[in-house]
């Protein structure tokens, strides 16, 4: 639950306070200073020192502590800095908490304190190894579109029952917003503004490292090339709607010892993120005979108490379809779309549609979207 801590500059007295705090807590649960430090993300001499209260401890590993130790921050600071004029203030994005039912997520959501429940059985330790990939990739330097994807791919491995759209948008985009898992470098940095340009950027590499290495062992490739390499590979297409800047991941195959263009993939976390934007291009390239998938989180929620991610594709009844969904079911804009929210449906398989709309996750490569590509692989070497 997002809420603003106090955090006390401590003297010696107060350091001994505040670890004498943790430790309690850690002994009521039971917890070894091994346990707590593995869980906290913390070296275990680290979590000794601050519970013999030799250490002052950072606002990271405040954060991580409270959250291994399945409470507030505040709850860690009993009987310290009643002198709230000298008490700077944190705002604290995300925490979990666990519970014998599986893990919740808490974050601010507009006028609400949100919660998300997981997954049964998700732990906080694991929580932590998420938070802790995002949070010392983003340490590692400027490659945060890296820091990102590290992130998510992680929590699909460890959660691939999860709904991958979920951990999207209630996790990795709350946890990167929150600025305690950025490093001092980025203290000027406007983290909404950051997560829109670092998560497309995000997905595209995401979509690469999940099928990447399985296409290439049948034949195809995709890539998010550089400007020269897609212009390249479009300039043959003379149509005045292909711009290369808006093809994201390309699709390529090889042929007669020559690398060819398959198709191209437009990759967006929501079905608003300029999507009618790329409808000229795409409709150009189904014209001249390539791929034009769209690839998507499909995420979309409301300010709520416990938000849902419905999603923005709607019903797949015909008398109930939403615009978004004609523009792949009637209009044919793109190839195909594949959704990668949960709660998306799917088109019926008796429809006859002029584009589907498919949902998969991230459990296995060989699925219906790295078949549609084989499909698509195949009918053009026939030709």
């Amino acid at each position: 639950m997002a809420e603003v801590v106090r955090i006390p500059a401590m003297d010696n007295s107060e350091q001994r306070t505040f670890g004498r705090n943790v430790r309690q807590l850690r002994e009521t649960l039971g917890l070894s200073q091994e346990n707590l430090a593995a869980d906290a993300g913390l070296d275990r001499s680290y979590v000794g020192g601050i519970e013999r209260g030799e250490r002052n401890p950072s606002l990271s590993a405040i954060i991580n502590l409270a959250s291994a130790l399945g409470v507030a921050p505040t709850r860690l600071f009993i009987g310290i800095g009643e002198d709230e004029r000298a008490t700077p203030q944190l705002q604290v994005g995300i925490t979990a908490a666990e519970t014998s039912d599986g893990l919740t997520i808490r974050f601010k959501y507009d006028r609400y304190d949100a919660e998300y429940f997981l997954l049964s059985g998700a732990t906080l330790a694991q929580y932590n190894e998420v938070i802790g990939v995002l949070k010392n990739s983003l340490a590692t330097g400027k490659d945060r579109s890296g820091a990102v994807a590290r992130a998510f791919i992680r929590a699909t491995e460890l959660w691939h029952n999860a709904n991958p759209s979920d951990l999207w948008t209630f996790l990795i985009s709350r946890a990167y917003c929150d600025r305690a898992n950025h490093p001092m470098a980025n203290a000027r940095l406007n983290l909404e503004q950051s997560w829109k340009r670092t998560s497309g950027w995000a997905l595209e590499r995401v979509l690469v490292g999940h099928y990447g290495e399985f296409l290439r062992r049948n034949r195809l490739f995709i890539t998010t090339s550089n400007k020269a390499e897609k212009t390249a590979h479009l300039g043959i297409i003379q149509d005045s709607r292909i711009v290369p800047d808006k093809a994201d991941v390309l699709i390529l195959y090889y042929m007669d010892g020559k690398e060819r263009l398959l198709g191209v993939i437009h990759v967006k976390a929501s079905l608003a993120e300029r999507r009618t934007d790329d409808v000229p291009m795409s409709q150009a390239l189904i014209q001249a005979g390539y791929l034009s998938v769209f690839w998507t989180m499909d995420s979309k929620s409301f300010p709520s108490p416990n938000p849902v991610n419905r999603g923005e594709l709607g019903s797949a009844a015909r008398e109930d379809m939403s615009d978004k969904r004609r523009d792949f079911e009637e209009h044919g804009h793109f190839s195909a779309c594949f959704s990668y929210n949960r709660n998306t449906q799917p088109t019926p398989e008796v429809s006859d549609a002029r584009a589907r709309v498919f949902v998969c996750d991230f459990t296995n490569p060989d699925d219906s979207f790295s078949e549609f590509l084989f499909d698509a692989l195949r009918q053009r070497l026939n030709r």
